[in-house]
């Protein structure tokens, strides 16, 4: 009787790890996407009184906001005010105040941000006027736990110096930053579940003082690190580079940012620069973000660009338009809504129009719409119609 001849056990793990390496991608994208609406009937709930419930992340999301679909629209009923940090004492700062003043009100305002951090109070009303680095606060100024409130007309100006830093929970409203070096305002947060949120802020002209380390970086208007972030009628126009820009906390762990704007904008973004890639709002190392009605346009590069593997965005009614001319190499950069290198991109009930391409998905990259769009790029990536 002849015996079956096994191969070696060596053999088998070589083969096995081989079969493994071929489907490894595979395995990763089936597993990143096995949780993800694939139709409609997924993402909208049954109609009561008129609207209907919009259902996009799981429980997983931290930044939950309910969102309801009437007629052709969306809407939020979500009170971002809410998130205003409760129990914390009131100092008041001005571009004329003194530091040796109590701040304890409008006629005794301390003059600088530290001196009202020094204090113990942890609400400070910024009243009407500019207020300078070097003069009012010092660049790389850490915030955290704290109510920063503009009364009146409140612009930060960085002078061309790095911005303040958050670092933690904060509440910021009714405030406009400006020229930053590498960003207007920055955040770099370790907690996940520290809550930022920003109500009627701007953040415009950010300066990029190095080309190459602005691409290795994707510095933005407002640069995301880590946490959990609400951005509501917020704007980010003619920075160097992105206007909205969210990446992983910056000790390199999995701590993505979830983050949802609600009626932003963002328009002329990296007018200036020649790189390719400069996005009104854009998405990195595994983000998850909601846009709703928010509108971008003018950027020198995609509008809105999502990327990497776990990043996923649901946008719905946002208006994306006239990406610059970027010349027949950079075509596929030259698109109102963009994902690749395996993100996710979600499209309900958003409008594009003026630029090369509506749609560009490529480099694994894997797209939802509810509608068609007539100029598209895909290459190498998923585009799926959902029904």
């Amino acid at each position: 009787m002849n015996k079956r001849i096994l191969p070696p056990p060596i053999v088998l793990l070589s083969a096995l790890a081989i079969l493994l390496a071929c489907f490894h991608e595979s395995l990763i994208e089936w597993w990143c996407l096995r949780d993800l609406p694939k139709s409609l009937n997924q993402i909208y709930g049954e109609t009561t009184q008129n609207k209907i419930p919009v259902y996009c992340f799981e429980d997983g999301f931290r930044a939950q906001i309910p969102i309801f679909k009437s007629s052709s629209s969306f809407y939020t009923s979500y009170d971002f005010n809410e998130n205003y940090l409760k129990g914390l004492d009131t100092v008041y700062v001005s571009v004329n105040g003194k530091d040796g003043n109590s701040g304890s009100s409008r006629a005794e305002a301390k003059r600088t941000i530290e001196s009202a951090l020094h204090t113990r109070a942890r609400t400070i009303i910024m009243t009407s006027g500019v207020y300078r680095a070097g003069e009012n606060f010092c660049s790389d100024v850490s915030l955290v736990n704290v109510n920063l409130i503009g009364e009146g007309d409140v612009v930060v100006d960085n002078v061309h110096c790095p911005p303040m830093v958050i670092k933690g929970n904060v509440f910021i409203r009714n405030i406009e930053f400006i020229n930053g070096s590498r960003g207007s305002l920055r955040t770099y947060i370790d907690n996940p579940n520290d809550v930022c949120t920003y109500i009627n802020c701007k953040f415009n002209k950010s300066l990029v003082d190095n080309e190459d380390i602005g691409k290795a970086q994707s510095l933005g208007g407002l640069r995301i690190q880590g946490g959990t972030h609400y951005l509501y009628k917020c704007e980010a126009s003619y920075n160097g580079l992105d206007g909205f820009s969210y990446h992983s906390a910056p000790d390199g762990s999995t701590n993505s940012p979830h983050v949802v704007e609600v009626e932003c904008k963002a328009f002329h973004n990296g007018e200036k620069n020649a790189y390719e890639s400069n996005n009104a709002s854009t998405a990195h190392d595994g983000t998850h973000v909601i846009r709703l009605n928010c509108e971008y346009g003018y950027s020198h590069g995609g509008n809105v660009a999502d990327v990497h593997k776990n990043t996923i965005s649901f946008n719905l009614g946002c208006t994306s338009y006239s990406v610059w001319d970027l010349g027949t190499e950079n075509r596929s950069f030259q698109s109102n809504y963009f994902c690749a290198s395996g993100a996710v991109m979600y499209l309900l009930g958003c409008k594009s129009y003026g630029s090369y391409y509506d749609l560009s998905c490529w480099g694994k990259g894997v797209l939802f719409t509810d509608r068609n769009y007539k100029n598209n790029y895909v290459k190498d990536g998923t585009f799926t119609l959902l029904r």
